[in-house]
């Protein structure tokens, strides 16, 4: 218990210290033309067992406060802002299981798979009758082929970016949670220290006994008090937000499907093995779907050049794209990021050509180039993604680092000053590292959260080739 000699020297330096930027914390095959590129393997969608790049699981205990839940603020009588959560704790792992049983967006490409399916058992039904009335049959079923294929490569894409957004969504919710609750222990400390100095304020007979008090210091601790309980706010909606996105991404609702996210706090994942940047667009040039995808539109619009060739007195002539959906897909797939990212090409098809077999072969051709084009900026595109992934992921673990060192010295400075309290001569000054610790554990969690995201993101990118144990994955 501090005499009142130095409880009025650490009011008043808390006070002469405090200021609202430091309270200020992070609250979103042809003979023609030359071979087909080979389509890379597509992975499958469950993650490996063993991973490529390990990682190992670590908890920023300094951080948060023990289990992480955050408190009851002492400070925030009659506040309209509050949350209550029913239902079982739910793992990362747990909510991606929901979200791919239950998300309308694989559900819908399961279904154009089925109908891909379904379109080319039909082709394969017709034999040599079929031929003799439609000699480009032949062709048509190998561009089925290339469709089903395509068809694959879709699924992985969109299972891909649904593992992403889970995890991004669970820790944005464990994010605000962290956050919260140091908001709520920086409110509980400005109201004690507002307690403190009414109680000098009106106790104290001479100057010289109120330590540098004054009304006006007292005003600006009662101001501290409230940007404290809006960043708060800011937290707890921002925690409330990341929840209904959650849920949407998992395809459930608050009625039906209550849950608590059981992560208490954010996991610091420690590098145990070299990524290089090569490294990871080697995986990704060997992984990811779109390129897969790229490749087969490559197939099936060279093989349409030869299907037009085959009907020599048509003058109109249906293509692919009559029967089949791989014109209108996106490829490569939306980028994301914060950073520069140049957009693909979309391929073209008309749903027949017209004109004389010879007219209808040089169009076809025409667009068989736009397809070799999509190909190539698909692969480039892709090559780009991975080294920004890679460029992402360095930046945050540097900042992590800093972050760490930073909150490690706060907590040092802390710790010497309130054992050095008596020989300091700036009293005044002394006590100021009681908001700096504050700001210090907000900006650590702020740098562990982005090294998750980066952390997700390069998983996605690399689809699977990377692939992170997040706790309870």
């Amino acid at each position: 218990m501090l005499s009142r000699a130095c409880r009025k020297l650490f009011v008043a330096g808390i006070v002469t210290g405090l200021g609202f930027g430091a309270l200020a914390m992070a609250a979103g095959e042809s003979p023609l033309q030359p071979m087909a590129p080979v389509s890379p393997t597509i992975p499958a969608p469950v993650p490996p067992s063993s991973h490529l790049i390990r990682y190992q699981n670590l908890i920023p205990a300094q951080a948060t406060k023990a289990g992480g839940q955050p408190k009851g603020s002492k400070a925030d009588n009659g506040s309209l802002l509050t949350i209550e959560e029913t239902g079982p704790e739910m793992t990362l792992g747990e909510c991606i299981a929901v979200a791919v049983e239950r998300s309308p967006n694989l559900k819908a490409v399961r279904a154009s798979t089925s109908a891909s399916e379904a379109g080319y058992r039909a082709l394969m039904s017709f034999g040599t009758v079929g031929t003799l009335l439609s000699p480009d049959l032949d062709i048509r079923k190998q561009q089925a082929q290339r469709g089903l294929a395509g068809s694959s490569g879709e699924y992985q894409k969109v299972h891909n970016e649904l593992v992403q957004d889970v995890t991004r969504l669970y820790y944005s919710a464990v994010y605000a949670r962290q956050q919260q609750a140091i908001a709520d222990d920086v409110v509980d400390e400005l109201v004690e220290l507002e307690k403190l100095i009414k109680n000098i304020l009106e106790e104290s007979k001479q100057p010289e006994d109120l330590g540098g008090l004054t009304p006006g210091k007292l005003m600006t601790v009662q101001m501290g008090i409230r940007e404290t309980r809006s960043l708060r706010a800011d937290a707890l909606v921002g925690r409330k937000r990341a929840k209904a996105a959650l849920r949407q991404a998992m395809a459930v609702d608050a009625a039906t499907f209550p849950f608590r996210v059981k992560d208490p706090e954010l996991p610091l994942m420690k590098q145990t093995s070299e990524i290089t940047r090569e490294k990871v667009v080697e995986l990704a040039l060997e992984r990811r779907p779109e390129l897969a995808l790229a490749a087969a539109g490559v197939d099936v619009f060279r093989l349409e050049v030869y299907a037009q060739g085959k009907i020599p007195f048509k003058r109109v002539v249906p293509t692919f794209a009559s029967g089949a959906d791989l014109h209108s897909r996106d490829i490569p797939q939306t980028v994301r990021g914060k950073e520069y990212r140049p957009g693909g090409i979309i391929p073209e098809m008309p749903t027949q050509l017209v004109g004389s077999k010879y007219d209808r072969v040089c169009r076809a051709m025409a667009y068989s180039q736009k397809a070799d084009a999509v190909y190539e900026s698909a692969h480039s595109l892709i090559v780009l993604e991975a080294e920004n992934g890679f460029f992402e992921l360095e930046l945050a673990t540097e900042k992590l680092r800093q972050a760490k060192e930073k909150h490690d010295l706060a907590v040092d400075l802390q710790k010497y000053t309130l054992k050095n309290l008596p020989n300091i001569k700036a009293k005044d000054q002394a006590f100021q590292v009681q908001v700096l610790v504050a700001k210090a554990k907000s900006d650590y969690v702020e740098a562990v959260f982005q090294h998750l995201l980066a952390l997700s993101a390069l998983e996605r990118i690399t689809a699977g080739g990377i692939t992170p144990p997040f706790p309870g994955r």
